[in-house]
């Protein structure tokens, strides 16, 4: 259902261009303006030179025409290289999960070949008009992605894990670690080797972790150009990293929801649907971190929230009835579906309360910290802590075709702009 094929990489030249910890960065929709200016000191080499950081206003004079031109530059001083022969790409990223213990998850590197979504490529949620503008603009200047897609799949046969494990013996391409983070990247040229993954790969959807912007833009700019290029020709693929299902450092985070701008009529509908729908008891904590791990351990029994108000009062809710299902991995996706909590919050309470209109009150922060502080300083009326996806409900959910609110996931670590580069040109 899939074609995800080996391609040249464009890479950093270490040699010329720097210390590898010094040049890649986080994703475009991470990076402030202030992180993009500290990542330049670090290298002015540095691939947020190219990626650019999210952009919020209106659009400075030449933005995308200087990255081409920096990239262009950087191509013709060898800074960049591309690879001589194609290639996939194994990703190790070495990290500190939830409980501060060490994980590790692998993706592989790849060019997938670019579809409408819902057959082959499945999405999780819906995308907005801003970010694929600014991606647009930033692809038809460069013809190129330099930052990879986040794909999951599924290795029934095994033969990619085997692929990956033979690949960790092999001189790695990098090495290198930042922030705590380590990185390791392995190339993957061997026929044989490339045959089989492709294979593996082939008969199974690929679904959209992280990237529903990215994906779409590229998929725009084929369009545009659809005439102008032979069947195979790069613009035809996105860059890719595939993440298996069932690899041990999968770690789906939530995005924590934050209300604000309520008047006191809309704040009692809130909290009149609440006290209809779930029970209320003190958390028994006082910090962000402790209310999330409390929120985590409860919730694997059902929906939960824990909830911090304008008052300071931590508190979790439970649902008081049975509107709400208990988790069934043997449910329908529909059912299933309603046991995640973002749906609930915005479909049973949010929705309901105050109208189709409530996003323009719902704040979505990745940080249970800054979600806390949000109403501590008054930014925020009502603090939402709920917990990550199951892969297996994401799975079941996606694979039926369904989207899931905005930012209803947040998958952990990103991966990084700057390993390996897709050009659209060859």
């Amino acid at each position: 259902m899939v074609d995800f094929r080996p391609f040249s990489g464009i890479r950093f030249d270490a040699s010329i261009a720097g210390r590898m910890e010094d040049l890649i960065c986080p994703p475009y929709d991470v990076i402030s303006p202030d992180h993009e200016r500290t990542l330049l000191e670090r290298n002015p080499n540095n691939m947020v030179s190219l990626e650019l950081a999210e952009i919020d206003g209106p659009v400075p004079e030449g933005r995308y025409r200087g990255a081409a031109a920096s990239f262009a530059d950087m191509l013709q001083r060898s800074v960049l290289r591309a690879d001589p022969a194609p290639a996939y790409y194994v990703l190790r990223q070495r990290f500190a999960g939830a409980g501060g213990g060490p994980m590790e998850r692998y993706g592989l590197f790849g060019a997938l070949r670019l579809e409408e979504l819902g057959t082959g490529v499945l999405p999780h949620e819906d995308t907005r008009s801003g970010p694929k503008a600014d991606r647009l603009a930033l692809i038809e200047e460069t013809a190129a992605n330099f930052s990879p897609i986040f794909m999951l799949y599924r290795d029934p046969t095994g033969e990619i894990e085997a692929a990956i494990s033979r690949t960790k013996a092999q001189e790695p391409q990098a090495d290198f670690s930042v922030d705590g983070e380590e990185f390791t990247l392995w190339s993957v040229a061997e026929p044989d080797a490339v045959a089989r993954i492709a294979s593996a790969l082939a008969p199974q959807p690929a679904y959209v972790a992280d990237g529903h912007h990215r994906y779409e833009t590229a998929l725009t700019y084929l369009n545009r150009h659809d005439s102008e290029v032979a069947e195979d020709a790069p613009s035809r693929f996105v860059l890719t990293v595939m993440v298996d299902f069932d690899d041990p450092g999968l770690l789906i985070g939530p995005y924590y929801r934050v209300l604000r701008g309520l008047d006191e009529a809309q704040l009692a509908k809130v909290r009149g649907v609440l006290a209809t729908l779930f029970v209320s008891r003190p958390s028994g904590t006082s910090g962000a971190e402790q209310l999330a791990a409390v929120v985590a351990t409860i919730g694997q029994g059902g929906v939960t929230f824990g909830v911090v108000d304008e008052g300071g009062r931590h508190m979790v809710l439970t649902p008081a009835n049975d509107l709400i299902p208990e988790p069934d991995p043997s449910a329908p996706p529909g059912t299933q579906m309603r046991a995640i909590e973002a749906v609930v919050l915005q479909e049973m309470v949010l929705r309901p309360a105050l109208g189709d209109g409530f996003g323009a009150h719902l704040a979505l922060v990745h940080d249970s910290t800054e979600a806390l502080d949000m109403v501590q300083r008054g930014d925020g009326q009502i603090a939402f802590f709920i917990k990550g996806v199951p892969a297996d409900v994401f799975e079941a959910v996606v694979g039926a075709g369904i989207r899931l609110p905005a930012k209803s996931t947040y998958f952990y670590p990103k991966l990084p702009s700057g390993l390996v580069i897709h050009s659209l040109r060859g």
